[in-house]
């Protein structure tokens, strides 16, 4: 036997327990060690796999989902009201530099301190100094973002009013934050021997406090007359807030001093008839969310029917507005009650429906845009498939990303030619009902500051029961949910 077949059989023997000689094949080893081998392999990319899945979920922020309910809703006519309440203007018995210590629309006790007037500047500076932005806390600085961050998310562009109501509503946080250090810091620096002219304005009575005044501040129900519920009627509402200096006898702010409060309400001589018999109704104001019970006297002046209603609550949410509209809770029908957080606004393009065409393949209708072939350079009608989110009589709305601004579609018929630049934004919700989110447009009718009430069978909208994202900007359209 050669030396090489005694060395291959070394190989293939190996010692086993109690000193013997076993021998082993070495393809049944190898096949043995390939299959252990193999299933190790595989159960390690199955487990890695797994945790990769789950770090991946669990790091996911979760879609929460909510499931559209029934409510009722008023079908009846709205009516203009006007706000009677028992007013009064406070105004400055001296000229100097003001500072205010109550937030617009808070009450304010007896004796308690509205406003200080310093007929120099030191103290007024001083107190500044004391109680500017530089000393709110981050707890104070996050409730200004919040206002912030509301008026962003609510802003439109078109309303000027809205700006300037911002600009009263951020005054008046600030001024609430820093009232209580402001008021502190006065009476320290008042009482350490100034030579400053100060003067403090205290509450004769409790109220509550606004800023804003018009034409009609202490009107009474026999004063009030039918000119006053035309729209062209001017109240003639203003702001007494100050920058800095103020003059002697000028007005400062507005005072309520009671809680109970009417509403006079200029009624058709049909709704007139109906309320005849009743003394009490329940009421929507501006469109809130829920009803207000009041008490009820129907009134004749003429040709002219008013209800005037007492209510003895809700007076500081409309102390700030004088004209009302008034909804008497009647006749009611179903309406769809959803989440504010899942309602939110997409931008779309506006397409004019005669552009839009048949199409047996698609089985749908499509929209053919002028395009170039890149070999030829010849022109061509490229097909784009798009989804209506909305449509009227006259325009239909599609995705934004199908188009670019200044893309050219034909009419095939009539060869006309539109432009893709009108864009418009629709207020809406994404449904989850298919596994993926799809957004439907919604038209809210009422809402308080957690639910709103949109109407129900509206074309192309929401349904009852349908589901639907809690928060709209964790919804992403057409992405799928995990």
């Amino acid at each position: 036997m050669s030396g090489k077949d005694n060395d291959r059989r070394v190989k293939n023997i190996k010692k086993g327990s109690g000193g013997r000689i076993t021998k082993v094949h070495k393809r049944r080893l190898l096949k043995y060690m390939k299959a252990e081998h193999f299933c190790a392999i595989i159960f390690a990319f199955v487990f890695i796999y797994i945790i990769i899945n789950f770090l991946f979920y669990s790091g996911k922020d979760k879609v929460a989902i909510f499931e559209v309910q029934g409510d009722n809703i008023s079908t009846d006519t709205k009516f203009p009201g006007i706000a009677l309440r028992n007013e009064s203007i406070i105004a400055s018995d001296y000229a100097g530099y003001i500072n205010y210590y109550i937030q617009n629309g808070k009450r304010s006790a007896k004796n308690g301190v509205i406003f200080s007037v310093d007929e120099g500047s030191k103290l007024y500076n001083e107190i500044l100094e004391k109680t500017g932005i530089d000393q709110l806390q981050d707890n104070d600085i996050k409730s200004i973002k919040n206002v912030i961050y509301g008026f962003l998310d609510e802003y439109s562009g078109f309303n000027f009013e809205e700006v300037a109501e911002f600009k009263d509503e951020i005054s008046d946080t600030i001024y609430e934050l820093v009232n209580d250090n402001s008021i502190e810091n006065m009476k320290v620096i008042a009482g350490s021997g100034s030579t400053s002219a100060f003067h403090v304005k205290r509450a004769d009575t409790a109220g509550v406090i606004s800023y804003k005044k018009d034409r009609l501040c202490g009107l009474t129900f026999d004063d009030v007359n039918a000119d006053m519920y035309e729209d062209g009627y001017d109240f003639k509402q203003e702001s007494m807030r100050s920058t800095g200096l103020v003059l002697a006898g000028e007005s400062i702010c507005r005072m309520v001093t009671d809680e109970n409060w009417q509403i006079a309400v200029k009624l058709t001589e049909q709704k007139y008839i109906s309320l005849l018999e009743m003394n009490k109704v329940s009421v929507y104001i501006n469109d809130y969310f829920l009803p207000v019970e009041c008490e009820l006297t129907t009134v004749q002046r003429g040709s002219n029917y008013y209800a005037l209603l007492s209510l003895d609550k809700y007076m500081s949410l409309y102390i700030d507005e004088r004209k009302l509209s008034v909804e008497f809770v009647s006749n009611v029908e179903g309406g769809l009650k959803v989440p504010v957080s899942a309602i939110t606004k997409k931008e779309f393009y506006v397409i004019p429906l005669k552009y839009f065409t048949e199409n047996s393949e698609y089985n749908g209708e499509v929209l053919l845009k002028e395009g170039v072939n890149e070999e030829t350079g010849e022109m061509i009608l490229i097909p784009v498939y798009p989804s209506k989110y909305f449509s009227d009589e006259d325009y239909a709305y599609v995705d934004i990303g199908l188009f670019e601004e200044g893309d050219r579609i034909m009419d095939i018929e009539s060869r006309e030619v539109y432009r893709v630049g009108l864009k418009n934004t629709i207020e809406g919700v994404y449904i989850v009902n298919k596994g993926y989110f799809q957004f439907v447009k919604v038209e809210r009718i009422r809402q308080n500051e957690e639910y709103a009430i949109v109407k129900k069978n509206t074309k192309d909208g929401l349904n009852l029961y349908d589901h639907i994202a809690l928060d709209a900007n964790m919804a992403k359209d057409q992405a799928i949910i995990y």
